[in-house]
């Protein structure tokens, strides 16, 4: 079958572009450029949220470009889709991208709750201390137990790190949700069409999706059942299906 969509896709944290290949069988109508996220965010200029995306931005870029006769699609998940809300490209009218699918997705914290954001800074720095430091498998056995990945399994085989462990302590103490923007005003305003995905055992996440639905985000929201925060890998069908259904509705309505 010949393709009739681009999918680009961004990775979470501690993940890698390969994360996604296993996921290409259910895509047969798409081809998939997985972005390596570690490289765009080595470059010394990324120092906070808004270089972050401009970095971001210069890499959906030249992927987009290179596929200008099919429709483009973004796929973030969790890091990768909470850098996608910070891409300048993304939120702008006129984007190449036709359409946006964020996948286990915190928007930010409210600007207001100073308390929250300390709390997930102090976190992250001590994730950050434990990279620099900790064996591998110290770190792998840590960070797939925590409650966020309760009912979830690992994306791909373990083989390292996925980049330079001082790349990953500096992203997790500059792109921590401790500093990142609250971006609810910017998918308020988000001007191409979005499809938001949780899994139903991520309970906080689901919240956080239901919460966005009432504030009125213009958004497609989708919740898989009995899955959880890694919901592509938990079920590649269920996930396939509900991004494949969605970009036929976009192009439909785009015509």
């Amino acid at each position: 079958m010949s393709a009739r969509f681009r999918l680009l896709t961004l990775h979470g944290f501690l993940g890698r572009a390969s994360d996604w290949d296993a996921l290409g069988e259910w895509f047969p109508e798409a081809r998939i450029t997985a972005l390596d996220l570690w490289s765009v965010l080595a470059s010394p200029d990324v120092i906070d949220w808004p270089s972050a995306g401009q970095a971001l931005d210069r890499a959906l870029v030249e992927a987009a470009g290179r596929y200008a006769a099919e429709p483009v699609f973004v796929i973030g998940y969790s890091f990768g889709a909470r850098l996608a809300l910070s891409s300048g490209l993304l939120a702008a009218p006129g984007s190449p991208v036709r359409g946006c699918c964020f996948v286990s997705c915190n928007p930010g914290f409210p600007e207001e709750d100073e308390g929250a954001r300390a709390t997930r800074r102090a976190s992250d720095d001590t994730w950050a201390r434990r990279i620099l430091d900790r064996p591998e498998r110290e770190i792998w056995r840590a960070w797939d137990a925590q409650p966020v990945f309760h009912g979830s399994r690992s994306p791909s085989p373990r083989e390292g790190l996925p980049a330079p462990r001082a790349v990953l302590a500096l992203a997790l103490r500059r792109l921590s949700p401790g500093a990142q923007p609250d971006f609810r005003p910017r998918l308020m305003a988000w001007p191409s069409p979005v499809l938001w995905i949780t899994g139903a055992l991520d309970t906080r996440f689901t919240a956080l999706a239901q919460d966005l639905a009432s504030a009125g985000v213009p958004a497609a929201f989708v919740r898989c059942e009995a899955v959880g925060h890694r919901v592509p890998w938990d079920n590649p069908a269920a996930f396939a299906h509900a991004v494949r259904t969605w970009m036929a509705q976009v192009m439909e309505t785009s015509r």
